[in-house]
C-alpha cells in the first residue's frame, strides 16, 4: 500500500485524544443550567410559538437576556401540570 494510505489507516484505528471528544468539550456546559427556547416549549407542550408568546402573556415563566427569550424546563413543567 501507499505510505500516506497506511498512515490514514492507522489513525482512523487509533483511540481518540480525550481532550478532543465531545464529553470533553461539553464537560464545561455541563454545569450550566439547560435553558428551552420558544420553539422547545412549543414542541414540549405541541403548539405553535406563537401560542408560546400568548402562554407568557398568561404567566409562562421565562427568561430574558437582550433580546433572546429563554425557559426554565422545570419551572414550564411546573406551570403547565397547575
Amino acid at each position: 500500500m501507499h505510505p500516506l494510505v497506511d498512515t490514514l489507516i492507522m489513525a482512523m484505528n487509533a483511540t481518540p485524544n480525550p481532550s478532543e471528544t465531545p464529553a470533553a468539550v461539553n464537560s464545561s456546559t455541563q454545569n450550566r443550567p439547560v435553558l428551552w427556547t420558544v420553539r422547545d416549549v412549543a414542541e414540549y407542550a405541541r403548539c405553535s410559538t406563537r401560542h408560546v408568546s400568548n402562554l407568557r402573556n398568561q404567566g409562562l415563566p421565562f427568561r430574558k437576556t437582550g433580546r433572546l427569550v429563554r425557559f426554565s424546563p422545570e419551572a414550564v413543567k411546573r406551570w403547565f401540570e397547575d
